[in-house]
């Protein structure tokens, strides 16, 4: 009697892996949990539903009738099951449009809607207690718009929103996290080219606004193209499973765990509720099938930890940019200075030159000074005001201050026609003041300028 029971305690762990176990038919089978029923369920059959019974640790059949517009097969291959917590189970169809839903063991129309053929591939989710999807392809467009299914109107209707949203594609991941919808990864389509979308964008649930907050590490996906293989999601539920890895993301830290493997395709999907998961999984030998898991199941796999967006550069790196474009600036502005200064300083020695070169002697020192003084506003232009302070010895009357001014001008334009060979009237050249009319601006003759 005692070896009986020492040999059904150790053979009773095999009996229960096999009970977590659950062979499926269809490789489209529904896999969802049930908020209503608590309980894990697959649908894989149009004559009953399995649930995952957790006290008696074992999958066990409800009979389940069916009032649908189609093939079995092709409800498998078309529609979504979507659920939430004090939701019954909705069926999406993959284009967005026609919805079923599961009520007293039986699936049955829901909605007022039709096929819209028109989000294909797009990222289905639960909120608020309503089905929704996320972009997608359909009518020869890509999108980037949200849909919501008004489970009392029976309808569907777009989210207004404005920002700056991603880029239209299909097979994003949307995640939400407080207020917020998290949106990256996936493809953009254009021109039938697929585009890996790099960054990562926030949706404000209550303001409707979109915001591109940063690029996403390189780490999470590979360089090959490669999808999504789930098509739906819940929020509650953060993996995403791939070809030869799982991703896990936490919006929180903005952190991801990704686990890897080397089989192809082992996990088509992963459903979190509590302390179990669900692990939808296949083989090389074509076969599909269900476990029941607790977190150990993570042991097995290699993992990898990171930060989901790029790192900014830090102040100091910023600063140094800075620094180097600062330097640049004020290395161009010295170098400007310097020739600013170099010129002037020829300028000034120019003039100075004028006293002691023997072609002027025949100038007397006012004239040198007047000179000195046209070719000092020579791009300006020189006031006739300005030339007072050279005749005003004596604080003469107004009168017989003009008429010296006047006189200075009449003897230094003939000198320095007859000294350079050009008729005294080129001599000077009168312009007004664009500012006041009324008062005269004076240049010297060009050839004068280049004589000199």
């Amino acid at each position: 009697m005692n070896r009986l029971a020492i040999f059904l305690l150790l053979l009773s762990p095999i009996f229960i892996h096999a009970q977590k176990r659950l062979e499926l038919v269809h490789d489209n089978a529904f896999t969802f949990y049930d908020y209503n029923e608590k309980a894990f369920c697959v649908l894989d059959d149009s004559t009953f539903l399995w649930k995952y019974n957790q006290q008696a640790v074992k999958w066990e059949k409800t009979p389940i009738q069916l009032s649908i517009e189609m093939p079995f097969v092709k409800f498998l291959t078309d529609f979504i099951p979507m659920s939430d917590n004090g939701t019954p189970v909705y069926f999406v169809h993959r284009g967005c449009g026609v919805v079923y839903s599961l009520a007293n063991c039986k699936i049955s129309r829901h909605d007022h809607s039709f096929n819209h053929m028109n989000q294909f591939d797009g990222s289905f989710f639960m909120d608020h207690g309503e089905p929704r999807i996320y972009g997608g392809y359909g009518l020869f467009t890509s999108k980037n718009m949200i849909t919501r299914y008004d489970t009392i109107e029976r309808q569907w209707f777009a989210i207004n929103s404005y920002g700056t949203p991603p880029p239209p594609g299909v097979k994003n991941i949307i995640q939400k996290n407080k207020n917020f919808y998290y949106v990256f990864g996936g493809r953009s389509i254009k021109n039938t080219n697929f585009k890996r979308i790099k960054n990562l964008y926030r949706f404000d649930i209550t303001s409707k606004k979109w915001t591109n907050i940063g690029a996403v590490t390189k780490n999470i996906f590979d360089e090959n193209v490669e999808f999504n293989s789930v098509y739906y999601q819940f929020h509650k539920n953060l993996f995403s499973c791939y070809e030869n890895k799982f991703i896990n993301y936490d919006f929180n830290k903005f952190r991801y765990k990704k686990y890897k493997f080397d089989s192809s395709g082992l996990f088509r999907n992963i459903i979190k509720v509590g302390h179990l998961y669900l692990l939808c999984k296949s083989t090389s030998k074509s076969t599909f099938f269900i476990e029941i898991s607790t977190s150990d199941f993570l042991n097995q796999f290699e993992m990898e930890e990171g930060d989901l967006l790029v790192k900014k550069p830090s102040f100091i790196q910023q600063f140094k940019w800075i620094i180097g474009i600062l330097l640049v600036l004020f290395s161009l502005l010295f170098i400007l200075l310097m020739r600013k200064n170099s010129n002037r300083k020829k300028k000034s020695n120019s003039s100075n030159e004028l006293t002691s070169e023997s072609i002027f002697d025949e100038f007397n020192p006012t004239e040198v000074q007047l000179i000195q003084l046209l070719l000092a506003h020579q791009e300006t232009g020189l006031e006739i005001s300005y030339i007072n302070d050279l005749v005003n010895q004596d604080q003469p009357s107004v009168d017989t201050l003009k008429k010296r001014r006047e006189t200075l001008l009449k003897e230094l334009r003939y000198k320095l026609a007859a000294k350079f060979n050009i008729p005294q009237e080129e001599i000077f050249i009168e312009q007004r003041m664009v500012s006041d009319k009324r008062m005269k601006l004076l240049f010297l003759n060009k050839l004068v300028v280049f004589k000199i």
